[in-house]
Parts: structure tokens; C-alpha cells; sequence
């Protein structure tokens, strides 16, 4: 899938090569359900190593809703690891919705710390 960085800096994926491919009736669900996974975690590898050309970091933190989703976690943590990215992933904190005010309450903490 074709990743831009936007005039702000933010890498994005296109996904609309996908949708063609996921709505095709004639592939076996199956199929297009793992095309699905392996494009996005292909895709999450890719914006890890262009992130990571442009600035160093320690790890890759998979967390929120959709890292509920074993398939895609495994792929990704996977791939991660392929590359020699170390993962964090979450354990006392809730995944989905549970975890949403922790991470609201770190973002509030780096920006004053930015202060």
C-alpha cells in the first residue's frame, strides 16, 4: 500500500488498493480476510521504519482496540521483531476503551512537560 507523508509530516497510508481486493466476492473470504491482516501489518512495519529514519526510538508501543485483534497483533509483533524493533504491549492497561483516559493522561503530562 502507497504511504505519503502529508504536508504536516504525517505519514499516511493509502488504502483504497485494499478495498478493491476486500470487496471482490469472487476471493474466498478467508483469503481476503488474511490479505486484510498481512496489508496492515505490512503496513504498520513500513511507517515504523520511516519513522525510524527520521528519529530514533526504543520500541513500538501496540496498543488500543484494534491491537484486540490476535491476528493483526501477531503479525505485527512479527514483523516488528523481523526488523529488530522492540514492542511494547499493553498489560495492566485495558486494550480498548479502559485504556483511553491513561493514554489522555500521558498526553496531558508530556505536553506540560514540554512546558
Amino acid at each position: 500500500l502507497p504511504m505519503i507523508s502529508d504536508g504536516a509530516g504525517i505519514l499516511r497510508t493509502d488504502w483504497a488498493p485494499l478495498l478493491t481486493i476486500l470487496g471482490d466476492s469472487s476471493i474466498d473470504p478467508a483469503h481476503r480476510a488474511d490479505f486484510f491482516h498481512e496489508s496492515m501489518a505490512s503496513a504498520l512495519l513500513e511507517q515504523a521504519l520511516a519513522v525510524r529514519k527520521q528519529c530514533a526510538f526504543d520500541a513500538v508501543g501496540l496498543s488500543g482496540g484494534v491491537f484486540q485483534n490476535r491476528r493483526l497483533c501477531e503479525l505485527v509483533v512479527k514483523k516488528l521483531k523481523a526488523r529488530d524493533i522492540e514492542i511494547r504491549l499493553h498489560e495492566t492497561v485495558p486494550a480498548n476503551d479502559g485504556g483511553l483516559s491513561f493514554g489522555q493522561i500521558v498526553e496531558v503530562a508530556a505536553l506540560e512537560k514540554i512546558k
